[in-house]
Formats: structure tokens, sequence, C-alpha cells
């Protein structure tokens, strides 16, 4: 994985591509991934290495960084929440790299790195059109960047997936890769739990389940839901940085004023 100019010479199969990234998960995973780092620093080595005194270390410095974050920051990382897994989600991924700063300042991790990341995660999850050529390039810079400071510890496949081939996954992409995010499926976990527990018969698993299709379908009928009040978002204006990454409308504009003015 940390092997860039052996990978680069690998055949890609095309195939694998239908199945896009995972945008969401991208935060977490890219998330678990600095922390981890950070947990290590120290010793620089991976956990199959470590002998008994160098895990305690480890241990004693991820409860440190943990309690760090909750004083400083009011979040939860790395935490076990008892039937939902940990306490990384994907909202603690946004607020980790949108701090930058404050999270590099406790983890150790380099600001730059974290910056970059950061950028990569909202490009492809803003919804808009990715720019191949300047995304491609400004993933290479941050794999590279990994490469240079933390080549002891072994990039993650989802955010190797993302930095070498990312781009090539995006350009195969029918709609642009943020409007694909699974994020709206997470989200009905909850419906699915209230509709589940307190709208279906209990007296056979298949009168459940009919019961739980039924309520899932009138849920997401279209005429129901052009009947909900929608909550307004507050619009955030998107880095600089990022917005070299993405072709935004007025980019597009312009294109099309350019060939005006060339054809005149």
């Amino acid at each position: 994985m940390n092997d860039l100019k052996n990978i680069q010479e690998f055949k890609i199969n095309e195939d694998n591509l239908k199945y896009g990234l995972s945008t969401l998960h991208a935060w977490i995973n890219f998330l678990k991934c600095i922390l981890n780092i950070s947990y290590k620093l120290n010793i620089h080595e991976s956990t199959s290495r470590m002998s008994k005194e160098e895990k305690g270390k480890v241990l004693q410095q991820k409860k440190n960084i943990q309690q760090t974050f909750w004083n400083d920051m009011g979040i939860k990382v790395d935490k076990i929440v008892q039937g939902q897994g940990t306490s990384n989600t994907g909202n603690v991924a946004r607020r980790f790299f949108k701090n930058a700063e404050m999270s590099s300042k406790i983890t150790g991790v380099d600001l730059n790195l974290i910056k970059k990341l950061g950028d990569i995660l909202i490009a492809i999850s803003s919804g808009y059109e990715i720019n191949f050529e300047s995304f491609d390039e400004y993933c290479k810079e941050t794999a590279e960047l990994y490469i240079e400071l933390y080549n002891w510890y072994r990039m993650p496949p989802s955010m190797h997936k993302i930095l070498l081939h990312g781009s090539i996954v995006i350009k195969h992409a029918l709609v642009p890769i943020g409007l694909l995010s699974e994020e709206a499926q997470k989200a009905c976990n909850k419906n699915y739990k209230n509709f589940r527990e307190n709208h279906t018969r209990k007296i056979s698993r298949l009168s459940t389940n009919t019961d739980l299709m039924h309520a899932l379908l009138i849920s997401s009928d279209p005429e129901i839901s052009s009947k909900r009040n929608i909550l307004k978002t507050p619009f955030t204006e998107l880095p600089s940085s990022v917005k070299q990454l993405i072709i935004t409308e007025n980019d597009e504009e312009t294109e099309d004023s350019d060939v005006c003015s060339d054809s005149e």
C-alpha cells in the first residue's frame, strides 16, 4: 500500500470501478487512520511488532488523546458504544477535519496532511462535478506527503483507493460521486427501528417484515414526501482549496462565455 512507484505500474481492472466510493465511511476511515497514527507516534511501529511495554504506552497515549478531544472539542473518539460500534461517526469526523488546527495540536499529526485529507473528503462529498486532473494531482501529492511523514504506518485500503484511484472511479461515475453517498440510507436506520418496533405485527416473521415493508413504502411515497416540511440547512461556503478540485456552475458559465467569445 505504501510503495507508490510499484503501485503505479499495476494494471487496473476497470470492472471494479463500478463499485464507486463510500464517501460517508471515507470520513470515518480517514479519521481512524489519523488517530491510529497519533497513538503510535512515539514508537513508529505496527501493532504486531510492539512489546508489552510499548503497547502500554500506546494505550496510555490513546486515553490522553481521547480525554483531550473531549475536554477541548467536546467529541468522543474511538469510544466503544454498546450496540452501535464506536463513537467514530460521520459527524465526529467532520468536526475533526473542520478544526484541523486543533486536531493537529491534539494528535501531533502533521497539520498540512489533515487539511489535505479534509479537502479531499469535502470535495467528494460536495455533490459537485470533480475536476479529474486537479483532483488526481492533489490526491497524489497527499499520498506522497503521507508516505514521506508516516511511511512506517500502512496506508488503509480505503484511503489508498481514494488517493491513488479515486479520480479514475469518479471519472467513470454516471453522476457526481457525492450524490451516491450512503448517508441517506444510514439516516433511515432510525425510521427502520421505529417502524419495526412500534408499527409491525409480531405474530410471525413474515407478518413483521410485510408490515415493515409497507411502512417503508408509505414513508418513501413521493406524494407523502412532498407534503413534509423540509428543514432548511445553513449554506456552508467551500474552502478555496476545495473549489480548485470541483467544477461549479460559475466555472461552467465561464467556459460557455469563453466559447462564445472565441466563436465571435
